[in-house]
């Protein structure tokens, strides 16, 4: 039956075709050299590739991932290969006679053809123009990332230079920074880049071409070393943020967060494109964008790469941290398509209308007690380092008493266990650190008034070995051992609520405690108290101006989170 359903599972999940730079990234036969030149080979001179990386392969949309990798590479490789890798990279040369202009905002060198195979319009170009005046616009100005250093005069002058010319098969462009000007005084490895962009593609993906390249140049500005799975990420969230009604990045959910959690957060091609619900994450949890620039600006406090401390940090500072929003992210993740529920301010309402989160099917199930683990035939679905398993109770028949989940992971690793439980008015949320030696934990859940619970495991472990693991799930009318789920008990004492009405909520221990008021759209509209808040009962009066309707109050504290609708009157 295990076979089956694999297979099965096989042909249902989407999945990226096979690409030149998988193919490249995956080749364990290649040297260091020679992968760093195929890399570059791959973006700039396919021709130059053997056949075996190139024959029945899917284009890949940037190719900024492929030329960075092998930038990563460069104080590795012999220096022949990197003197015929800069080479590969210097500023391109058009295939007729070139002209150039000054974008209308005077950022940018637009660099432009209208012969041979790199030919485009003066109209074409103007367009790209157009696109890449209001990136930076939004990015640097609205946004206020960083501008790219300047380039030394690498392009006639200082301006940042767009190249338009044939960027290959299927691809829309890219950003590279191999052999850019690097400025003597930058105490951050900041870097200075160029990008291309196709002569032959549409209006609407030359503005996210514009948007994705451009957030590279960007991050170049900040630290060139930092890795390519996240500057990925936030490149195709960015384009959403630039131009929001284009919606391209819908085309890489399939192989994304939702439909692969089993993959680390930080895993590479493809997922890395579908791994943008990280960096989105970041923008709305706490209703500021300014938190990814924020992961950038704390690489920026030292060359080398630090990304995982410069996500820490951020996450800090707003009295979170790493492991407290990955696990929340193990939540968010999941209510989407039929589960989408406004009540959690990740997600805006695009989410309602996709496919729902993969919960592989011998980890769901209706009847209790139920025994499951996580060693299937195919290793495709093996967790990696920070990536989780949803497991699916529906609670239908089981009201009254609790579910009992024990859970028991591989020995000698670090294991998170997450659990909810839910119905259509809101949900409730707690995370449990595993024993460290014995990699199990027990934990029991109400069932009254909830539809499902959902468990999930977190394997936090940085390891190549597999994340196995067991687990058992029982129905009992009382609590048999383990821990119980901890409730903030958060309670609205009028409802409909009307200003001066009051939330209270009851806190198992003194900590950090937000409580904020969330929208339909999943918006975060009002921040009722953020910060230290006493163990016991603590009240706040909910003073907003908000319109009269129905919204979700959401409180977070330590490892937990509770929600609750309302319905407002003014």
């Amino acid at each position: 039956m295990r076979t089956t359903l694999v297979l099965l599972m096989i042909l249902t999940i989407s999945a990226f075709a096979d690409s030149i730079f998988q193919r490249i990234n995956t080749d364990q036969n290649l040297t260091v050299d020679q992968k760093a030149l195929y890399l570059v080979y791959s973006v700039i001179d396919q021709n130059k590739l053997p056949a075996l990386y190139t024959a029945g392969t899917e284009p890949v949309r940037s190719g900024s991932p492929a030329l960075h990798e092998a930038v990563l590479m460069y104080d590795i490789i012999s220096e022949t290969t990197l003197e015929e890798i800069l080479s590969l990279v210097n500023r391109p040369t058009l295939s007729g006679s070139p002209q150039s202009f000054v974008s209308p905002d005077g950022h940018f060198r637009i660099h432009y053809t209208t012969t041979g195979g790199d030919a485009s319009s003066l109209t074409y170009a103007n367009d790209i123009a157009e696109y890449v005046d209001y990136s930076w616009a939004t990015e640097c100005g609205t946004m206020g990332y960083f501008v790219p250093p300047p380039d030394n005069g690498a392009g006639g002058d200082d301006l940042y230079d767009i190249y338009i010319m044939n960027a290959g098969p299927g691809t829309c462009g890219y950003c590279s920074s191999g052999g850019e000007y690097k400025p003597a005084d930058s105490t951050h490895a900041s870097s200075a880049s160029h990008i291309v962009i196709s002569n032959t593609q549409g209006a609407n993906l030359n503005k996210v071409t514009a948007a994705h390249e451009f957030q590279h140049a960007i991050q170049n500005s900040y630290d060139w070393q930092e890795p390519t799975w996240f500057m990925e990420n936030c490149a195709v969230w960015m384009e959403d943020m630039v131009y929001d009604a284009v919606n391209d990045w819908t085309g890489y959910y399939s192989g994304g967060a939702m439909r692969k959690p089993w993959k680390g957060i930080d895993a590479g091609n493809p997922y890395w494109y579908g791994g943008m619900f990280w960096p989105r994450m970041m923008g709305l949890m706490f209703d500021d964008q300014t938190a990814v620039r924020k992961v950038w600006e704390n690489c920026a406090e030292g060359a080398g790469s630090n990304m995982w401390a410069a996500q820490d940090e951020m996450f800090i500072s707003y009295g979170s941290s790493l492991e407290k929003a990955f696990m929340e992210y193990g939540v968010w993740r999941f209510f989407v398509g039929s589960f989408y529920n406004a009540a959690f301010n990740l997600f805006d309402d695009e989410l309602d209308s996709v496919s729902n989160a993969i919960v592989l099917p011998w980890n769901t199930t209706t009847t209790l007690p139920f025994t499951g683990d996580h060693h299937p035939a195919s290793s495709t679905y093996f967790l990696e380092t920070r990536g989780i398993a949803w497991i699916k109770v529906d609670l239908s028949d089981y009201q009254g008493g609790y579910a009992q989940f024990e859970f028991d992971g591989r020995d000698n690793f670090d294991w998170n266990l997450g659990a909810i439980i839910f119905n259509e008015s809101g949900f409730e949320f707690n995370w449990y650190a595993c024993n460290p030696q014995t990699g199990e934990k027990t934990v029991a859940v109400p069932t009254t008034g909830y539809d499902y619970a959902i468990f999930f495991p977190a394997f936090m472990a940085e390891t190549s070995f597999t994340a196995e693991f067991d687990y058992e799930i029982s129905y009992s009318t009382g609590i048999e051992e383990g821990e119980t789920f901890v409730s903030t008990e958060l309670v609205i004492t009028s409802n409909p609520v009307v200003t001066g009405s009051s939330v209270t909520f009851n806190l198992p221990s003194t900590g950090f405690a937000d409580l904020s008021v969330i929208d339909l759209n999943g918006r975060r509209v009002s921040t009722l108290f953020s910060g230290e808040a006493q163990q016991g009962f603590n009240s706040v009066d909910f003073q907003t101006d908000l319109s009269s309707g129905t919204y979700f109050v959401v409180l977070r504290h330590e490892n937990s989170v509770e929600t609750a609708r309302v319905s407002v009157l003014r």
